[in-house]
């Protein structure tokens, strides 16, 4: 109701703003020689987040925006081979016909303007907090299709994929687990509600690059702007928004494990002024994957519009769907001889004797001498189908000057379903079953933006969320069917100030944010003996964070310093909440616990960003750590009572302490020369546990102490760009399942030594059309790789072709 009667305003406002015609701004593009520079393109951002408008300069490198609204401006421009410029901030007035000229260099390190860091747009010297951005043209220069490719080599970042395209992908930030990492799409959360942990972990390996922009990634706590799983980073994808003059590419692209890749992408205006719009699709097949036998494939599309009703009011319309199919791997098991407590070095069986174990051969007969896992065996039967689909809108509305109202709202829906039968080793089913989970999240929010002075914003607002968890379960005799549905509801009220002091030299910024939850009765079929069928809950305990960050720029030696401290908090999932498994011999397994507390967690970090050489050089550190007060595990070790716990479990979800990450990231960026740019990140981590994950083991599973990366991009000429990267890291721990003691064991795997290079050359059509010819080499060095016990790719190719107009 609140929500409705503030959107109702907001239709009020736009209605008394509609008649006003709005002032404009126009400039030149020029290059050092103060020449115009043809077909750059330049985006005006306001400062409120109300209005991100782009245009093409002429021939003469002249640009012109009309019918914009009074108020504070970013000026981004950007050119093929020039350096992003630092964004200018100018002020438009009432029927002002402001002129704005700009000068770009020719060598440079790229910088741009960045929104997740604050929710507001900010240039790289008002950033208090780490971030790292990542555009459209790296992500082409490299081949990058998807989320997790363009991200790699991201400082602090781990990506997991366990196994080749298709299989399941994870970001972990700064040592923290998969459930700590927001990701976002345009600002709205990307989570599935019927996950495990509730995050976006389900959704992350179906996220190819569709239509985008950027991608941004914030790494410490973010949960005082972006809510639940923001406890350790958050990854936000930004779409294309669409240019004054209609601009695309079709790209075609095909190679080694069967892959094929096609795409397709258009922005333009559909009314000069007032209608932008982008659109894109996406479809990657994959017929054989690792070993031949982990077929997958993902279709995705997504478009954008976005049309000013006048100067000021704006409305924003986005929409993403994606459809995919993968055949699964199981998971890995132990077997050989192995010492009874201490971390186990992982040394796979031969494949050979993998092949014996997956054509029916019991592990006791297969041939183990040295040996202390087997790999992820292939079940030619198991399979993973989803389908995810996000609407959103968004009103915005500049009432005055200084003020300005956003209405949001965005609906995601996904499905789950997987589907195992009785091929396959180790136990299987007796007959074909299908499991979906099926998650529904409908969001709506309203926020006010206030320019108290020059110096000064506020921004404030309410956000509610109804959240749907759905689970059935078939199998092939009708009396062991089950389903389950739950319902949770929040209310959350955030704010955020931002001060700039000192000529815009001191940054400071703080922000609070309050959550409160609603739980529904649950609903189990079949009803009889049904977990939670006489229980009375109550409320969940509300979740509060804080956040404060401060920065001083000297800019005459072009040294930030700043850090940044913020609480964190993972709601607690529905399936942790109310999870359990049906058998018609046995009755329900319950594992949830409606009592479940919000996960709290405390992270701090400090850094330095030094620019240096006429902004060819930019290098940053930082110091990091994060306190994990109190999680969510499951608990099978015997500390859940069955006599005592309400609901008669022995094992199942509950709170405990959790652990801390510690470490140093460091990344610098370099442009010696017009035509070469290097990238470089190097990260150490030191994360462990309160409790141990095993008898002896406190090392946090999933990350490596060591992990460095680093990418040459390499202009030889207008037409041929090279492009180099190397990844590598150290050893990591992994639980691997033990069949011989039911419990899991701590494997140690060798880290990642990854070599990648890439080929580009484009032959111009036209005044802005062209034919890029790729190629693309990974793993080079053909390393032998398990992730979590599963095996990754060897050395693979691909190439393809891409026209653009």
């Amino acid at each position: 109701m609140k929500f409705m009667l503030l959107t109702s305003s907001c239709v009020f406002l736009a209605a008394l703003a509609w008649g006003q015609s709005g002032s404009s701004l126009s400039g030149t593009v020029r290059d050092p020689q103060q020449a115009g520079i043809p077909s750059a393109s330049v985006t005006l951002i306001a400062r409120d987040s109300t209005t991100r408008v782009s245009t093409i300069a002429d021939g003469a490198g002249s640009y012109r925006f009309e019918h914009i609204a009074p108020g504070w401006y970013l000026l981004e421009p950007a050119a093929g081979g020039f350096a992003h410029t630092e964004p200018a901030a100018i002020q438009i007035g009432k029927a002002d016909r402001s002129h704005f000229d700009v000068v770009l260099q020719v060598a440079g390190v790229a910088t741009q303007v960045a929104v997740t860091a604050s929710g507001t747009p900010q240039t790289a010297d008002e950033m208090s907090k780490a971030l790292s951005v990542v555009d459209a043209a790296e992500i082409a220069a490299r081949d990058a299709n998807a989320v997790s490719d363009a991200l790699s080599g991201v400082p602090g970042l781990r990506i997991q994929q366990l196994g080749g395209p298709g299989a399941f992908t994870s970001f972990k930030s700064r040592g923290l687990r998969n459930q700590d990492t927001a990701v976002l799409i345009d600002g709205f959360r990307l989570r599935d509600a019927a996950a495990t942990q509730g995050d976006a972990s389900a959704l992350v390996e179906d996220l190819p690059v569709t239509n985008v922009d950027r991608i941004e990634v914030l790494r410490g706590a973010g949960s005082s702007i972006y809510g639940s799983n923001a406890t350790g980073g958050v990854i936000n994808v930004i779409t294309n928004q669409g240019l004054d003059r209609t601009r695309g590419s079709v790209l075609l692209e095909g190679g080694s494990l069967g892959m094929f890749r096609g795409s397709a992408d258009a922005a333009g205006s559909l009314v000069p002024g007032k209608l932008q719009y982008s659109v894109g699709l996406v479809h990657l097949n994959v017929t054989n994957g690792v070993d031949g036998t982990a077929p997958a494939r993902t279709s995705s599309a997504q478009g954008r519009t976005d049309y000013a009703f006048s100067p000021r009011v704006r409305l924003f319309g986005r929409i993403f769907a994606t459809d995919s199919f993968s055949k699964l791997m199981d998971s890995a098991r132990a077997i050989g001889a192995l010492p009874a407590t201490g971390v186990i070095d992982a040394t796979p069986i031969p494949p050979s004797e993998l092949r014996r174990y997956e054509n029916g051969t019991p592990m006791s007969q297969l041939s183990a001498a040295g040996s202390t896992f087997i790999p992820g065996p292939d079940n030619s039967d198991y399979t993973r189908a989803a389908r995810v689909f996000s609407g959103a809108l968004s009103l915005n509305i500049r009432a005055t000057d200084s003020l300005a109202i956003t209405a949001d709202y965005q609906g995601l829906r996904s499905r789950r379903r997987y589907g195992d039968g009785p091929a396959g080793a180790g136990y299987q089913p007796e007959g074909n079953t299908l499991s979906f989970y099926d998650g529904e999240i409908h969001t709506s929010s309203t926020r006010a933006d206030w320019r108290v002075c020059r110096y000064q914003s506020i921004d404030a607002g309410y956000e509610f969320e109804n959240e749907n968890y759905g689970n059935r379960s078939l199998s092939p005799s009708p009396a062991a069917t089950s389903a389950v549905a739950v319902t949770e509801r929040s209310h959350a009220f955030f704010a955020q100030d931002q001060i700039h002091l000192l000529d815009g030299r001191l940054q400071l910024a703080g922000s609070f944010r309050a959550q409160i939850f609603t739980l529904g009765q649950p609903r189990f079929s079949p009803a009889g003996s049904a977990p939670y069928a006489n229980s009375t809950f109550a409320a969940p305990p509300a979740a509060q964070t804080g956040d404060g960050s401060a920065a001083y720029l000297l800019r005459k030696t072009g040294t930030k310093l700043r850090a940044h401290a913020g609480k964190g908090y993972r709601a607690p999932s529905l399936y942790e909440r109310f999870g359990s498994y049906y058998d018609s011999a046995y009755g329900y397994s319950v594992y949830g616990d409606p009592r479940l507390r919000p996960e709290r967690s405390l992270a701090m970090d400090m850094g330095v960003d030094q620019t240096a050489w006429n902004s060819r050089v930019r290098v940053s550190a930082t110091y990091f750590y994060t306190h994990l007060e109190e999680v969510i595990v499951f608990d099978g070790s015997g500390a859940i009572v069955s006599a005592v716990d309400p609901y008669g479990r022995y094992s199942g979800y509950r709170n405990t302490s959790g652990g801390l990450a510690r470490g140093v990231e460091f990344s610098a960026s370099l442009a010696p020369a017009r035509s070469l740019v290097v990238r470089t990140a190097y990260t150490f981590t030191d994360a462990r546990e309160q409790t141990p994950l095993v008898p002896g083991v406190y090392r946090t599973y999933g990350t490596p102490d060591h992990a460095f990366s680093t990418a040459v991009i390499q202009r030889l000429s207008p037409r041929l760009t090279l492009v180099y990267e190397l990844a590598a890291s150290s050893n990591y721990l992994a639980p691997i399942y033990d069949p011989a003691t039911y419990a899991s064991r701590a494997y140690r795997f060798s880290g990642l030594a990854r070599l990648q290079a890439g080929a580009d050359y484009r032959v111009p059509l036209g005044e802005s059309s062209a034919l890029r010819l790729f190629a693309k080499g990974d793993n080079l060095l053909n390393q032998t790789r398990f992730e979590n016990g599963f095996r990754t790719p060897g050395a693979t190719a691909r190439s393809g072709l891409r026209f653009e107009f």
